[in-house]
């Protein structure tokens, strides 16, 4: 057999040439913060203390608490391959290092807080590398969406991502709040401190690249913001607005218990609260950019409410 045979072809861009020159100093020292600020789930928490704590909970509260970490591992874990499908896309831009090794640092991060996150779950309980719920089974797949990421130039689709980190860091602070036992909150802790790392990236995306959109591309950007959290952030990971009746029910009184034992949770009435609040600050944080964010009408209301938000 002709040993060509036995070699597969892969259909890849030219990666040449590798670029080594730093371009944006800016993002370079979010570079190094993140290899002065790296951390250890295994070193840096102190999980035997959190599993005699559990042992004191009822096994109603353990559950729940459980529960609610796994589904912040799942979230978290699904937060890697989207950073691997940009990093390849760095990689074949010929975008300048500093960017290529910020995606590695996202990628490496988003790890860290989801093995921080299972390990919370493992500590209280049993960590459930399936949801048991059917619901979350079904959705959870359907979250990121490549054709979406796909269809915006990359500065952009990052930035995307970095608004929901921005949401997704008000409601962790939230929860920092909540959490009682100094094992949880540490974890909360030091996965806010990589997210502040993560939003500042957005930032320096937004002021570097953001006018150079075009309106058309703006508003795809927009659109794509609200669709996501419409679609797949509301639907049980941030809150439980628009979750099946049953579903919701269920992943409130769980997310309810976790929350009023100091779990790190939300209590579910306030979730929409914070997100409303966090939406209005990333309202204001694009307008200078004449980017559109469609109404988001679970958490805004009424097109007064949102010409009141806007104003």
């Amino acid at each position: 057999m002709d040993a060509s045979m036995l070699e597969e072809t892969i259909q890849n861009p030219n990666p040449y040439p590798v670029v080594a020159e730093l371009q944006y100093d800016d993002i370079w020292q979010l570079c190094l913060q993140a290899r002065t600020l790296a951390w250890d789930p295994m070193k840096d928490i102190d999980w035997d203390s959190l599993k005699r704590h559990a042992e004191t909970l009822p096994d109603e509260v353990r559950q729940a608490g459980a529960e609610w970490w796994s589904l912040r591992a799942w979230m978290e874990h699904g937060a890697t391959p989207y950073g691997a499908e940009r990093y390849r896309e760095a990689v074949f831009e010929h975008l300048p290092f500093e960017v290529k090794q910020h995606v590695v640092n996202f990628i490496a991060e988003e790890l860290r807080h989801h093995e921080a996150s299972f390990r919370v779950a493992a500590a209280l309980g049993e960590y459930q590398p399936t949801p048991k719920s059917d619901y979350f089974q079904m959705i959870i797949p359907k979250f990121h969406d490549e054709a979406d990421e796909k269809a915006m130039p990359f500065y952009a689709g990052m930035a995307v991502n970095t608004l929901f980190e921005q949401l997704s860091g008000e409601l962790l602070t939230a929860r920092y709040k909540n959490a009682q036992h100094p094992a949880i909150k540490d974890a909360c802790r030091l996965i806010l401190r990589d997210e502040a790392r993560h939003i500042q990236f957005g930032r320096i995306l937004m002021r570097r690249f953001f006018e150079t959109l075009t309106a058309d591309q703006k508003a795809m950007l927009g659109a794509k913001f609200s669709k996501k959290l419409r679609g797949s952030l509301l639907t049980g990971v941030y809150a439980v607005v628009n979750l099946p009746e049953d579903e919701r029910k269920r992943s409130a009184r769980a997310r309810q218990l976790a929350a009023e034992y100091g779990l790190g949770a939300t209590f579910p009435d306030e979730e929409v609260a914070v997100i409303a609040r966090a939406l209005a600050d990333i309202r204001a944080d694009v307008a200078p950019y004449e980017v559109p964010i469609p109404l988001v009408p679970e958490i805004e209301g009424d097109k007064a409410a949102h010409r009141t938000a806007a104003e």
